[in-house]
This record gives C-alpha cells, structure tokens and sequence, in this order.
C-alpha cells in the first residue's frame, strides 16, 4: 500500500470534510433549536460538526488508499 500518497489523497478529499461540516453544522443547530442538545460533543454544535468531519475527511482518503490502483 503506497502510504506516502497519503497526504495527496488527504488533500484530494478536503471537499468531502467541508461538505459534510456544512451539512452537519445546520443540521445540529437546526436539531438544538428545537431543544434537543443531548448528544452533542462538549454541547458544542460547532466541536461536534468538526468532529464529524475530520472523521468523514480521514475515512474518505483512507478508502482513495486503499482502492488505490496505480
């Protein structure tokens, strides 16, 4: 497994981790609006989006490596 591609595929996959902070960002505040903050890290809308996707952003470029063909 070519792991010195890593960081190349971290950056080809940033899209990923801004898309889904966006989406996860408005959609918890949306959810804690109507009162339903159980759940959220730290109770924090925002360290709770980032969270998420930091998480989504390394698995996505985990997978490029590992489907790598080349």
């Amino acid at each position: 497994m070519p792991f010195e591609l890593f960081p190349v595929f971290l950056g080809q996959t940033t899209g990923v981790a801004l898309g889904v902070f966006a989406g996860l960002f408005i959609g918890l505040l949306v959810r804690a609006k109507s009162g339903k903050r159980e759940g959220l890290f730290m109770n924090s809308i925002a360290a709770t989006a980032f969270l998420g996707s930091v998480a989504a952003w390394v698995l996505s470029a985990l997978i490029k490596l590992v489907t790598y063909g080349g």
